[in-house]
């Protein structure tokens, strides 16, 4: 491929790279040249069945990312996992599918990024999503899906065909708390608790994923080549600096020991992720002077909002003894072969979904909302970008309960904690994964050598302000708050985590920093904000001072968004390769 030129070098074959790549090669005119790191793994077991989901995290098919020990979670690193092969988390996420309010994507407009709004963004949700919810479910669970929504895209939105026997009591005990069921969450507007939307195929019932979904269908077409096992080091820029801006060449990668560049003769297109792309672009010249210079890379654009604006979900786990049955039967040999059979045969039961029933929960709902006010009302914004802070802040102020704070996912299924690494023989259990919905947390990547196979430094700045903790520490006691509730008190046995024996604020709070984690939700690391106020790339996704490299996946969004975001990083996709169709026409 060194010989070789193409149209577009796609860096990173992940979520969004492989979706902007199907898309370009439409044009058979068009060639495109992925590379992607990892491997195609599309069809192994560990990946395809859903049951098996986290079997894939810190193995091959995952970065293994790690933070730097963060100061306010008692100096702990922590785990950040992100995929690594053709489909990138794609391939080893939880595979629900949402979308985050309208206002939230009005959000990016409203912060500068002209063209980027709900409106607009739902043509390529629509792109992107075909709804194909089975009738009886729908009928069995109460639901409303608005198909308008929808269109006749490669990801198929499902719901997953095994329930635990208690989700009725779930969706009970949320509604004597003040969360309504939503019958309707799919249709952007996701306040209430609905069961889980699905990236998985109807009639296989395997993973649906950007490989599967975008790239098999025309894999072998001769205008697109994916090379895996293919890690970028670095773009390549032209000595020469056009009006535009300085024009990338190329892309160098390593493969099987080798330095190797593949040359681009319109476009590059980073999309290596939230933490890959802002090193690539660091090693590459691009970013803060003074870092580059530290390590003695040559400034190409001194962007200095490189790397910066990182921004995860927090989340605390937490365990409850139930007394119905649960995930937790798997770890039965007998009844995990029994379960292995039903789903090889007959396509359902346990391993043909995933236990997760989902509320989005409104601040007045489940805190104290003066107090927490107060608290972000004393807030410097610090190192968040002004008009996110006054997002963020008039967001905590809206009484409308259309906005929210907190996102907990009740899990039929033992996660592990500080307080219990492992299940009890036998047992079965409840879990929360309570988290913060719109963090005021900024963290940084930036490199930590020129070496572009050392992996960056990642600071999450985890717990670094008063409103994130308070909202967590409201949200565990909220948690607690809905086991008392008639609907479940028969049903949970005893509290695991934290413990019946924490009980005062500090000691809650204690727990909380022991325990925090992220809800691996990386995004914000090439913002599409004004370059003066920090931005890396353009409402056309272009990098600034540069002519022809562009950033498409979620470390441009400049601001949390309430979901899960691989639907958005999807549509994201579609409508860059719309932007980029134009740009050439």
């Amino acid at each position: 491929m060194s010989s070789k030129a193409f149209d577009y070098v796609v860096v990173g074959g992940g979520a969004s790279g492989l979706v902007v790549a199907a898309r370009l090669a439409e044009n058979p005119s068009v060639t495109v040249c992925v590379l992607e790191a990892g491997q195609d793994i599309t069809h192994e077991l560990d990946i395809e069945v859903p049951g098996f989901a986290m079997k894939n995290w810190t193995k091959d098919p995952d970065w293994t990312f790690m933070s730097v020990p963060q100061a306010a979670a008692n100096d702990r690193s922590i785990y950040i996992p992100r995929g690594k092969g053709l489909g990138g988390s794609s391939i080893i996420n939880l595979m629900s599918l949402g979308r985050a309010p309208a206002h939230e994507y009005d959000a990016f407009e409203t912060l500068g990024a002209k063209g980027w709004n709900s409106k607009e963004l739902l043509k390529y949700f629509k792109k992107s999503q075909t709804l194909a919810y089975d009738p009886e479910l729908v009928k069995a669970l109460g639901l409303k899906p608005s198909p308008d929504g929808h269109g006749n895209g490669p990801i198929i939105n499902t719901l997953g065909r095994t329930s635990v026997d208690f989700y009725p009591q779930l969706v009970k005990a949320c509604q004597e708390v003040g969360v309504p069921f939503n019958a309707n969450a799919i249709g952007g507007e996701n306040i209430g608790v609905w069961p889980s939307a699905c990236a998985i195929h109807p009639e296989t019932v395997t993973r649906i994923s950007t490989a599967s979904a975008y790239y098999e269908p025309i894999k072998g077409q001769g205008n697109l080549i994916v090379i895996t096992g293919a890690r970028a080091t670095r773009v390549i820029f032209q000595k020469n600096v056009s009006s535009k801006g300085v024009v990338a060449d190329g892309v160098q990668y390593s493969k099987d020991g080798q330095l190797l560049v593949v040359s681009a003769k319109k476009e590059v297109i980073l999309a290596a992720g939230s933490i890959l792309t802002p090193q690539i672009l660091e090693v590459s010249g691009i970013g803060d002077k003074s870092i580059l210079q530290a390590y003695k890379i040559p400034t190409v654009v001194d962007l200095p909002g490189v790397g910066r604006n990182f921004q995860v979900s927090e989340d605390r786990l937490g365990d409850l003894n139930a007394g119905y049955e649960s995930f937790d039967v798997l770890f039965d040999p007998e009844r995990a072969a029994k379960e292995w059979t039903l789903y090889e045969q007959e396509k359902r039961g346990l391993l043909s979904s995933l236990p997760y029933t989902f509320s989005f929960v409104p601040l007045k709902t489940f805190a104290q909302g003066d107090a927490m006010r107060k608290a972000a009302a004393s807030l410097q914004v610090g190192n968040i970008h002004p008009g996110s802070f006054k997002i963020l802040q008039s967001w905590l102020k809206d009484d409308s309960n259309k906005i929210s704070q907190l996102e907990n996912i009740l899990v039929a299924a033992f996660i592990p904690t500080v307080v219990q690494a492992a299940p009890e023989p036998g047992k079965s259990y409840l879990s929360f994964s309570l988290n913060v919905a719109h963090p005021f947390a900024r963290g940084s990547i930036h490199i930590k050598s020129n070496d572009p196979l050392v992996l960056p430094d990642i600071d999450l700045s985890v717990l670094d302000n008063p409103v994130d903790l308070a909202i967590l520490l409201d949200s565990l006691k909220f948690a607690r708050k809905l086991v008392k509730t008639d609907a479940l008190k028969g049903l949970v046995n005893k509290e695991v985590a934290p413990g019946p024996g924490v009980q005062s604020d500090a000691e809650l709070e204690e727990y909380i920093k022991n325990q925090v984690s992220t809800s691996f939700h990386p995004l914000g690391t090439a913002s599409m904000l004004p370059r003066a106020e920090g931005g890396v790339v353009d409402s056309e996704l272009k990098v600034y001072g540069t002519a022809n490299l562009r950033v498409v996946d979620a470390s441009i969004i400049p601001i949390q968004i309430a979901t899960h975001p691989i639907a958005t990083v999807i549509a994201i996709a579609e409508k860059a390769a719309d932007i980029i169709k134009f740009a050439s026409a």
